[in-house]
């Protein structure tokens, strides 16, 4: 699959400043983390806790948009490649389930 174009940085300008570069100095590739459901804000959710753990990301995906005000197939976390495995590693923790 074709790495997700620049497109993405225009939404958040402030994105590429956070992202990685590379010894070329030229943004880091971006892998995809998941597929996640819009509906209910699940997708934003997602994005934040990441952001607050220090990962920048990114969603794709707008089929359905124009007609549901979501995207009905839902989006695509993107992440950098270099922090793809501790980003993995986050949704794969427990729910911490203490009160």
């Amino acid at each position: 699959m074709e790495q997700a174009r620049d497109f993405w940085a225009m939404a958040d300008r402030s994105l590429l400043d956070r992202w990685p570069k590379g010894a070329d100095g030229q943004p880091e590739k971006a892998e995809k983390l998941t597929w996640q459901p819009e509906l209910g804000g699940m997708a934003d959710i997602l994005l934040s806790m990441l952001e607050g753990c220090g990962i920048p990301a990114f969603k794709v995906g707008t089929q359905g948009k124009v007609v549901l005000g979501f995207a009905g197939l839902g989006v695509e976390i993107y992440v950098p490649a270099s922090r793809l495995e501790e980003a993995t590693a986050l949704l794969e923790a427990p729910e911490d389930t203490a009160n």
